[in-house]
């Protein structure tokens, strides 16, 4: 006989919501031979951007869907790369989702037990809030909303999440 054991609380903790402001998402679609080039040109030394947060997802038509957030500064550099980038990608696909926000979360139990991503993104999708990219890595949540829904997503997420005192 086997027994198992689940952590799980009723209000999931949480350290508390983390909101930042002033992003601008880039989604870059592309085939997923040219990531190389595409990498090599957004992350070499000479641009300078510092980006917060990327995401890489299959998407259909056997192509990568490459999300990039970073601050409002750099957004200008991005197209200016891309057309750079486009001398040497076949076929490349900029979309520009400027200004944007992102709440970010961790908690103490996220990696011992399910359903974390789905009580977030569930309860957000329910109350009808947009949600432009999200991620979740071990104990971090990350979504990506667009511009001034941030103090609305924290107080959905407030009433499935507990965080400390605020």
């Amino acid at each position: 006989m086997e027994t198992i054991a689940v952590y799980w609380e009723n209000k999931v903790k949480t350290y508390g919501f983390e909101i930042e402001r002033d992003l601008s998402l880039f989604q870059v679609s592309t085939e997923p031979h040219e990531l190389t080039v595409l990498g090599s040109v957004l992350f070499n030394d000479i641009s300078g951007i510092r980006f917060r947060w990327v995401l890489v997802q299959p998407s259909s038509r056997q192509r990568l869907n490459i999300y990039l957030l970073l601050n409002q500064k750099w957004a200008p550099s991005i197209p200016v790369l891309m057309e750079h980038t486009r001398e040497n990608v076949i076929e490349l696909d900029l979309q520009t989702t400027s200004p944007v926000e992102m709440v970010c979360f961790h908690g103490p139990h996220f990696g011992d037990r399910y359903g974390i991503a789905d009580t977030a993104l569930g309860t957000l999708r329910r109350k009808g809030l947009p949600i432009l990219a999200a991620g979740c890595v071990g104990a971090s949540v990350y979504i990506v909303i667009p511009e001034q829904r941030s103090a609305e997503v924290k107080q959905v997420l407030s009433s499935v999440f507990e965080a400390p005192n605020e």
